[in-house]
């Protein structure tokens, strides 16, 4: 195979992968013009914001939600949710109006990275440092 039977083949090969990138960002500039038409956002976050989420397992959870200025506690389980219960303690209210809002949403993330940094540390401090194991 020569040199310039080569740079073509390249050279349609990368035409033809811009063509496909083209052509699946102009659907998706599409989709996301038609979901905004169709009012997929009626309140934009205003009504019902979602303030924490932990998992519990696999397709379990609980929710902390702020409908209309009520936060309430919902589990969901599968396909199903359930109210757990609202919050009317001004203690704990008062806390989570204290917190911003994105520190919130970064705890549950945060969480299992230092957990795990706490086992890497003990273990390295256990095995490195000659202490009995």
């Amino acid at each position: 195979m020569s040199t310039i039977d080569f740079l073509a083949s390249l050279l349609k090969m990368i035409s033809a992968l811009a063509v496909v990138l083209g052509v699946m960002l102009a659907g998706l500039w599409a989709v996301r013009k038609f979901m905004n038409k169709t009012g997929s956002r009626v309140d934009s976050g205003q009504m019902i914001r979602v303030l924490s989420t932990r998992c519990l397992g696999p397709k379990s959870s609980i929710l902390l939600l702020d409908v209309l200025g009520s936060v309430i506690v919902v589990g969901v389980s599968g396909g199903r949710m359930s109210l757990l219960t609202t919050i009317t303690d001004e203690d704990s209210l008062e806390r989570l109006r204290s917190t911003g809002p994105g520190e919130i949403e970064a705890q549950p993330f945060l969480d299992p990275i230092s957990l795990y940094k706490r086992k890497l540390k003990t273990l390295s401090l256990v095995g490195g440092q000659g202490e009995p194991k």
